[in-house]
């Protein structure tokens, strides 16, 4: 199994596919405030066929956000910053927000279910969101993007922490 903050390759995760594990990971803060535009706070790069036909990568974001009526929302696109938005949960009153998706390769590169959870919006009581489908071709070089949308300019949101895994069978 990979260990450390970036995926380095080698075998293991099955014929010609790489061994699982953290592919990065990060605990050093990325705030957005003074905009209402979707904000990219980080973005990470999967090399091509990183994950096989039938591989799942694993996102999981942990952030801090102040607690008003304003709208924060934490988003995980695949596939660039115009890319399926694969987790995504608007909050207000939390302090606190946790999101997290597992992206699965339905038997085939270029064809996806994810299944995002987090805690809701209002509250800390963690829920499983509607699963989303997308087409996105991971067999050439792809990147997990995180970014933050405020419902106000004056409202600030930080990205605490991210982890993403891949594994293959």
């Amino acid at each position: 199994m990979l260990r450390g903050s970036s995926y380095t390759g080698g075998g293991g995760g099955g014929i010609g596919l790489p061994a699982s594990g953290v592919l990065k990971q990060s605990a050093v803060p990325a705030s957005v405030t003074g905009t209402v535009s979707e904000t990219t706070l980080a973005t990470i790069a999967i090399p091509a066929g990183a994950d096989g036909p039938n591989g799942l990568t694993r996102v999981t974001t942990k952030w801090t956000i102040p607690s008003n009526a304003n709208t924060k929302t934490p988003r995980i696109r695949l596939g660039g910053v115009s890319g399926t938005v694969v987790a995504t949960v608007s909050h207000t009153t939390n302090t606190t927000a946790f999101l997290q998706v597992d992206i699965e390769n339905r038997g085939a590169t270029n064809s996806q279910f994810s299944q995002p959870r987090g805690n809701r919006g209002t509250d800390t009581v963690m829920t499983v969101f509607a699963p989303v489908a997308s087409a996105v071709d991971m067999s050439v070089a792809q990147s997990v993007v995180i970014s933050g949308q405020l419902g106000s300019a004056g409202d600030t949101m930080t990205l605490e922490s991210y982890t993403v895994e891949l594994l293959n069978p």
